[in-house]
């Protein structure tokens, strides 16, 4: 999203485009989309499905709905396209 305008809008496709290369992701690639319960993801799928994403999948229960099942496996460590975040600086 941009947040430098008055109203937070969608960031442009190129924009997208560049923040997912950034982050190794590819037109391509098959992506699934999750954050904690679903609800952030969805503007994740919209932005990146208007930047030419077509290979896209939202997990509608995302991180909560999946750690609560001890079955299932949790990976460490940093997903493929991850953001990193920098120190913050006071």
């Amino acid at each position: 999203m941009d947040t430098r305008k008055p109203v937070a809008a969608f960031k442009s496709a190129s924009q997208v485009r560049a923040l997912a290369a950034e982050r190794g992701l590819t037109p391509d690639d098959e992506i699934i989309i999750y954050c904690f319960k679903g609800a952030r993801a969805a503007n994740t799928y919209v932005a990146m499905k208007l930047a030419g994403f077509d290979k896209l999948r939202i997990y509608l229960g995302s991180w909560n709905e999946w750690s609560r099942d001890e079955r299932l496996p949790i990976e460490t460590g940093l997903p493929k396209g991850a953001v990193r975040l920098l120190p913050l600086v006071v």
